[in-house]
């Protein structure tokens, strides 16, 4: 669990994942320079239950460099990130344990997720589809629709995640990077349930925070141009070869959202043509994402 200032909401996601009834878990809490009271919480549990470490980082670590942190730590087989806003059914372990130990090509498995906002309306997340066949279908269909990525908090093969998460990836999208290099090492499984309710955010929090952390205009506007970057080198290059007019497209997706987010008056046409890519892509065949 890798957190900064969570005060506010940590004791219900800590209390749900002991509460799973898969028993033999180790809760690593990785506390980024909080000003809140979050490090007395999470030492208190710890003082109650040997499953709980808390590490107090010396300095900041960045986000994406707290999520790794973390995942290097972790000596056992299995992995999953907790979010502090976060709550999981008890079966949620279990079950998706299950699920990847009877999988042998696949490296992760998650259930169905409950997107939340506070005091507003609830919907299932779109990120957590199957993504299996080889390297270049399931790479293909991942960054055709990624959706949230809510897949990146299922349960995962920790070795394989740990290949997938290089040490120089810390760009907008970082997610999305990790998702994709796991993607190479096998197969992502769904649940059919819902056994995680994860919180929402507003359709422009992502926009303020990468004004607040990108100086560089032409990032702001194509804010995944890094991302295809790593990726361009990365991938293998016929997997690139499969995905990489996917990749584009959702360059092109965020540069009009971006767009949308600093010039309010945008709004109707990045609707109308979000209207028009649903309906074609509807009129269309199952797979929409063609290699």
């Amino acid at each position: 669990m890798p957190v900064r200032n969570g005060g506010d909401q940590i004791r219900v996601a800590i209390d749900s994942l002991l509460s799973q009834t898969h028993r033999n878990l180790r809760l690593i809490i990785s506390d980024n320079c909080s000003t809140d009271d979050t490090v007395a919480i999470c030492e208190a549990y710890a003082r109650e239950d040997s499953r709980v470490t808390v590490v107090r980082q010396p300095e900041n670590l960045g986000i994406c460099g707290n999520f790794r942190f973390v995942l290097m730590q972790a000596e056992s087989p299995y992995f999953m990130w907790a979010c502090h806003d976060d709550v999981w059914a008890p079966e949620f372990v279990r079950k998706n344990l299950a699920n990847l130990t009877a999988n042998p090509a696949a490296v992760a498995s998650t259930s169905r997720v409950i997107m939340a906002l506070p005091e507003g309306p609830q919907e299932l997340s779109n990120g957590t589809f199957a993504l299996r066949g080889d390297q270049r279908e399931r790479l293909a269909r991942f960054f055709w629709d990624p959706g949230e990525v809510s897949r990146f908090y299922g349960v995962f093969r920790t070795e394989a995640l740990k290949r997938s998460f290089p040490a120089d990836i810390d760009v907008f999208g970082y997610d999305w990077i990790v998702m994709a290099l796991n993607l190479l090492e096998g197969e992502h499984l769904e649940l059919p349930e819902v056994l995680l309710t994860r919180e929402a955010h507003t359709e422009d929090h992502y926009h303020r925070t990468l004004v607040r952390n990108q100086p560089k205009a032409l990032y702001r506007w194509l804010p995944h141009l890094p991302m295809t970057q790593v990726l361009r080198h990365r991938l293998p290059p016929e997997v690139w070869r499969a995905c990489r007019g996917a990749i584009m497209r959702r360059n092109a997706i965020q540069m009009l959202m971006y767009a949308k987010y600093r010039l309010p008056l945008m709004a109707p046409v990045v609707r109308t043509l979000a209207q028009l890519e649903r309906a074609r892509t509807r009129s269309g065949n199952s797979s929409a994402h063609p290699l």
